[in-house]
């Protein structure tokens, strides 16, 4: 086994952490799960401007917004985050997941509407 591996879960471990205490501070709530999408729990576009703060004080780097939309849940964008710190590939499927979900509320992502987003 690669003596990496557990410290690149360590690490995604560390980022749920991390996003999960953010979103809290964020949204007002007690808890979160992993799996808990974003915008579901009442988040907004004005409040992912927040998040995206709130990420580069805690892990001192830029998050763009996009990232964020197409990330909608806290285990998603965690390992979109430790991805991008690896240099590994950034796309971990957050983006398809929150067309999907685009598509069954009717919301819009990333600014734009979900029939759009198909061709991404």
């Amino acid at each position: 086994m690669d003596p990496r591996a557990g410290d690149a879960r360590e690490g995604a471990t560390d980022l749920v952490r991390t996003v999960s205490e953010l979103w809290c501070e964020v949204l007002g709530l007690p808890s979160v799960n992993p799996s808990d999408n974003f915008f579901d729990l009442g988040g907004h576009s004005l409040l992912l401007h927040t998040v995206r703060d709130g990420l580069h004080r805690r892990l001192g780097r830029d998050v763009p917004l996009v990232d964020l939309f197409q990330h909608p849940t806290v285990r998603s964008l965690a390992a979109h985050l430790a991805a991008a710190a690896s240099g590994g590939p950034a796309d971990t499927g957050g983006g398809r997941l929150a067309r999907l979900e685009a598509r069954r509320t009717g919301r819009r992502v990333g600014g734009r509407d979900h029939e759009e987003t198909e061709e991404w």
